[in-house]
């Protein structure tokens, strides 16, 4: 049994509606509609409120279902490299201006291209944020 057979079997059992699962999970009705036809994975954070609202563990919920494992591996990997080196970038422009207030030495090759590198993944960071939210 996949994830989305799990959720509805479950819904069906504790006698909630879609509608009324949304309310308790926070989710909007379409999110719960989209999990149940496996048109869309839940994150790990709805993951562990679905658990936690049917009294499953997370093993018990999506033991069976790969495409899941893999999201979570993924999705969980790449938002952590994306915000260390969003934290990285950050720390090296503080590092410039930090030279140019106290000692007044201008790095603007350095400078420019650390931006350009900070804005290029604050741009990857977004568009996963929204594409995440549009498959939801």
């Amino acid at each position: 049994m996949n994830l989305g057979e799990k959720i509805k079997e479950c819904r069906k059992q504790a006698g909630f509606s879609q509608e009324q699962l949304a309310e308790r999970l926070n989710v909007s009705r379409q999110a719960i509609t989209k999990w149940e036809t496996n048109k869309g994975i839940p994150d790990i954070a709805n993951l562990i409120a679905i658990s936690d609202e049917f009294g499953l563990s997370l093993d018990e919920l999506i033991k069976d279902d790969v495409a899941v494992k893999k999201k979570i591996i993924t999705d969980s990997s790449a938002k952590k490299w994306h915000i260390l080196m969003i934290v990285y970038l950050v720390a090296i422009v503080a590092y410039i201006v930090y030279f140019v207030i106290c000692h007044k030495i201008l790095m603007i090759g350095f400078l420019v291209a650390t931006l350009f590198m900070l804005f290029f993944e604050l741009r990857i960071f977004i568009r996963e944020k929204i594409y995440r939210k549009r498959k939801e």
